[in-house]
């Protein structure tokens, strides 16, 4: 049996936490979760049945039969602290959720998490890292790119393209066909129905620059 150890111990943390129970993997008992890694020693103060903070991501020693999943939902954050224990030779596993409908293969990915209730439709292309969270939809032939980041209730339809470390934030939707460029982020409840460049914040319906 591995030993699955999450990165990052707060909100987020305690979200992939449960999500990581309700898979079919933990279910047929191929792991069990050892722990969190976080600076904050105490994040997890006040909250009760959780497993330990093991100490952080620098110091941590990986042990033979350690697993990993980086719960930690901002971009920049999450390359910095997977990469350490990419690094350091840790191996990432893909985490669906039960109640997740799936119809494209991700077995070749790693570091994926799709939370409850998500849909991604047929011949959907996904990237190591991607993160789906509650009720996030992909429609037939999209495409998301490494380490991309989709809040709940977040929508993209057919043939659209999120690039690389992308972040679409609560209830952001882009009708099909649209690229979001490499590090850009949609705001909360936008609707996007032109193209937004790399590096790029927009907000609004129809979503404008910010």
């Amino acid at each position: 049996m591995k030993n699955l150890i999450i990165i990052g111990a707060r909100g987020f943390g305690r979200e992939v936490f449960d999500l990581a129970k309700n898979t079919q993997a933990f279910k047929d008992g191929e792991y069990q979760i050892k722990g969190f890694l976080d600076d904050k020693s105490n994040a997890l103060d006040g909250y009760q049945n959780y497993p330990n903070i093991l100490g952080n991501v620098e110091d941590y020693h990986i042990q033979a039969d350690d697993i990993f999943t980086c719960a930690l939902g901002v971009v920049e954050p999450k390359k910095k602290y997977a990469q350490l224990i990419l690094d350091k030779g840790g191996s990432f596993i893909n985490l669906v959720d039960l109640q997740a409908n799936v119809r494209s293969d991700i077995s070749h990915l790693k570091g994926v998490l799709i939370f409850s209730f998500v849909f991604v439709s047929v011949d959907v292309a996904l990237s190591d890292f991607v993160s789906l969270q509650h009720f996030s939809c992909l429609g037939h032939d999209s495409k998301v790119g490494k380490w991309s980041h989709m809040s709940s209730y977040s929508t993209i339809t057919g043939y659209t393209v999120l690039e690389d470390e992308v972040m679409l934030q609560t209830a952001a939707k882009v009708v099909p066909k649209k690229t979001i460029g490499k590090g850009a982020m949609v705001g909360a409840g936008s609707l996007v129905v032109k193209n937004v460049k790399p590096g790029e914040s927009v907000f609004g319906s129809p979503a404008r620059k910010m």
